[in-house]
This record gives structure tokens, sequence and C-alpha cells, in this order.
């Protein structure tokens, strides 16, 4: 509810989605439906202006229309949730001449005939220039199963498409998967008669949310809105920190192969024990993964800060083997002797991950 004189501010919905036609087909169709007004991916990717000058002349109309904006695969949803939650507002805008626009929904649209072997896909996308930091002109490649998780895992709302294509228990299956990866938003079908007044329940961004399903679990917030026999998530905890060479091993010849089921979906925090003292994000899509520095011991002040002492990962998948797969993480920690002789021991196992060269910058 606005108070009197005050001015509402621009209500914007994004729509993500892998599959350009049917994210396009289904954005004009909202648009439509609402009165709003439609700002086409089309017009994103070639005019950098096109998000600012909609929101402007949007700030004059008196009974202002909600925005509905497509965005292309190569946005970072991050950044489009960022982009519209910052206190400082988008580049163009003034906050002196008017509110910062509202970022009410975020809709994702998936096609289900294929979102299992996009999830399993491993070509890259190039994202926008100015993402992840990069200065303009630099390119940004990401994997495109990635990208897609990504937006599941940040919608309000998931759109399935194309759904009356496949077998009714493997749409189950799709479902419960997304609920898992998603567990906050509301998953609708493309066609359905109540999908037409679609309207998400969740609250407006803020761009502090913890939506996706990994950070559920790790929080003890865990509660998806579908659930199916063949799709499950466990967490796992370990005070032992890896064993490099033997945590390749596993992820490469077991993990890989689907010994311990399919896993979608593994992110979290985890320790190597040759890189002592710095805790890494664990970020694994479908045949992708990968460790990247996040904290490092010396930098934080309060114990109760600390992100991870060993490893906290989270694991979502289809006919997951949680028993096998947690003893086989534990297989890959170090052993008694070697946790005893210490890390100057550590230092000269075998490490095949990549360098992280922010590492000694870090520590300098």
């Amino acid at each position: 509810m606005t108070m009197s004189g005050e001015v509402p501010a621009v209500q914007v919905v994004a729509v993500m989605g892998a599959c350009g036609p049917e994210r396009k087909d289904f954005a004009a169709a909202l648009a439509q439906r609402r009165g709003a007004v439609l700002l086409q991916a089309d017009r994103l990717a070639t005019d950098e202006t096109a998000l600012d000058s909609a929101l402007r002349l949007l700030r004059l109309v008196p009974d202002r229309p909600e925005l509905v904006v497509e965005y292309p695969l190569a946005s970072a949803i991050t950044e489009v949730i960022g982009s519209l939650t910052a206190s400082d507002g988008l580049s163009g805008l003034d906050r002196d001449h008017g509110p910062q626009p509202q970022l009410t929904e975020v809709i994702c649209v998936v096609d289900a005939a294929h979102l299992l072997d996009d999830l399993a896909s491993d070509d890259y996308v190039v994202l926008e220039a100015d993402q992840h930091g990069r200065h303009p002109g630099e390119l940004a490649y990401v994997c495109r199963a990635e990208v897609i998780v990504k937006q599941i895992e940040y919608a309000s709302t998931v759109m399935m498409v194309n759904w009356r294509l496949i077998d009714p228990g493997e749409l189950a299956i799709l479902v419960a998967l997304v609920a898992h990866l998603s567990p906050h938003a509301q998953v609708r079908f493309s066609g359905d008669p109540g999908a037409r007044t679609l309207r998400s329940k969740v609250p407006g961004y803020s761009g502090e949310e913890s939506r996706a399903g990994w950070t559920c679990l790790l929080n003890g917030d865990f509660q998806p809105r579908h659930r199916h026999a063949r799709v499950s998530a466990f967490r796992y905890e370990q005070l032992r920190p890896f064993h490099p060479g033997r945590l390749k091993q596993l992820l490469d010849l077991r993990v890989e192969v689907e010994e311990f089921g399919r896993v979608i979906r593994s992110a979290g925090f985890a320790r190597l024990a040759t890189r002592g003292h710095i805790t890494a994000q664990w970020e694994h899509i479908g045949q992708i993964i990968s460790l990247a520095p996040l904290a490092f011991d010396h930098q934080v002040e309060d114990p109760e800060e600390m992100l991870a002492f060993g490893q906290d990962i989270a694991f979502i998948g289809m006919d997951l083997d949680a028993e096998g797969l947690t003893a086989a993480l534990d297989e890959a920690t170090l052993t008694d002797v070697e946790l005893t002789d210490g890390p100057q021991l550590w230092r000269t196992f075998s490490d095949p991950f990549p360098v992280w060269e922010s590492v000694t910058e870090a520590e300098d």
C-alpha cells in the first residue's frame, strides 16, 4: 500500500529462461494479460540503456503499469536482481527525481521436454561483458547448465512449457526436482487455466534472498513444495579437510559416472588440506564443478563468522545413494595418521585442482 502523497515505484517482473522462443512468447502473453509494458530481450541485447529509459518514461505515467522485462539467456540472474534492488538504483536513474524500481517477481520459463538434457549439458554461453566484475570488452564464458539452475534457484515462479510432451511420471520427477532446487518458488504449467492469473505469492525481492535449495538445506530451512521418491537432497558435514588427490579421483571416477545416482546440484563450503586456512566455495552443476577461495581464516575476527571449519555441502539429485556418497566423501578426507602428521605434510600431497591466483594476493 502506498501512503498518501508518495509516488509508487515502477513494479518490474523479470522473465528468464534458456529457450528463447518460449520465453519470448510467454513474456508477450503475460504483458498482454496484465496490461503491462513489455521490454523484450532483443531490445536489451542491442541497447544497454533500454531498461533505464523504460523506467524513466514509466515514472511519468500517472497510473503507471507494470514493466515486464524479458531477459536474454546471457543475463546472470544475480546481476539482474542486484541491479533492480540496489540501494543506489540503476545507473541511469536519479533517486531524487522518483522512486527506484521494485522487483516483484522473477519468472523462469523452463522447457520441460529438455530440462534434464539441459542440466547435463557442458556447453557454454557468453555473459554480458560488464557482469561478474569484468571490464567492458572482456568476455565471460559460463556453463549453460549453471545459468539455467541459478535462474531456477532465484525464481519466484517456475513456468513449465512443453510439459504435455512428456510422460506424467517424468513430469512429476521434474516438478519435484525444481522444487528441491528452489523450495520457495511456485511451479506452474503453461496453458493451464490457473497459470493465466499467475501472481507470485512470494514477497518481492530485496537483494538479500536465500531462495536456493542448497542454501535452505545448509540453513536448516529446506521445505520443498513437491516431492518424489526418486528426488532427494542431503547435507554432508565433516570437520576433516579433503585430500585433494583422493577428492579429484572420487569426483572423476565415481560421481561423474553416477555410481551414487545423478547429482544435479551440489554447493556449499569445502576445505582442501593443501590449502590450509582457506574456505572454498564448492559449486557443482551437472558435469561442471569448481572450487574457489571464499574466505581466509586470518581475516576472520569473530570465530562465529567462520563459514565452515571443514566440509558443509548440500547435494540435490535423482536416485541418490546418500549413505554411499557420504562414505565415499569421508574416505576422501584425511585419515587419522594424515591428520596427526599435520599441515607440513599436507602441503606435500598431490593437488590436481587449479591454482587459486587470488590466494597469494590475499595472504600478502
